[in-house]
C-alpha cells in the first residue's frame, strides 16, 4: 500500500478476499471508476503494485486487459520484471498472460517439490483422512 501511495495514486482499490474467489468487488470499482474517469476525458493509469495482483490467472488477465485497451487506459506495474507503463493496444496482454500462466505453473511446482520433501521426511501433507468404514478411529 505504502508503494502506491508513494506513487501517487488519486483512488487505492484493495481486495481483501481469498484469491480463490472469483468474484473481486475491488478490482470491478477500480475498473469501473477508471472507465468513470475515462468517459470524462481524463488519463486514466491503472496502477498494480505487481501483475499478480491484476489477474488472478492468464485468462483473467487477458480479459482485463482487454477491458483497459476497449476503455484507453494505460496500466502501471511498480514492480515485477515489466515494471513501467504500459499501453494496452500493444502487445502487452499476450505477455502478460504468458508471465502469469509461467508463474502459476511456477508455484505449483514449487508447492509439490515442497509437499514430495516434507512426505519424504516423513511428514503428513494434508487433512485428516476421511472413511465410511465405522470402525475406522475418530
Amino acid at each position: 500500500m505504502e508503494a502506491l501511495e508513494a506513487s501517487g495514486v488519486h483512488r487505492l482499490f484493495q481486495e481483501q478476499i481469498s484469491t480463490r474467489v472469483r468474484e473481486r468487488p475491488e478490482m470491478k470499482a477500480a475498473l469501473a471508476a477508471a472507465r468513470e474517469y475515462r468517459s470524462l476525458g481524463a488519463q486514466v493509469t491503472l496502477v498494480v503494485h505487481e501483475m499478480k495482483r491484476l489477474g488472478r490467472g492468464a485468462l483473467e488477465l487477458l480479459k482485463v486487459a482487454e477491458e483497459l485497451r476497449d476503455a484507453e487506459i494505460e496500466l502501471e506495474f511498480l514492480t515485477c520484471p515489466l515494471a513501467g507503463k504500459h499501453d494496452p493496444a500493444g502487445h502487452g496482454p499476450a505477455l502478460f498472460a504468458a508471465m502469469a500462466e509461467s508463474e502459476c505453473d511456477y508455484i505449483r511446482d514449487k508447492t509439490l517439490e515442497g509437499q514430495e520433501t516434507a512426505r519424504t521426511k516423513g511428514k503428513a501433507i494434508g487433512g485428516v483422512r476421511v472413511s465410511d468404514d465405522p470402525s475406522a478411529p475418530r
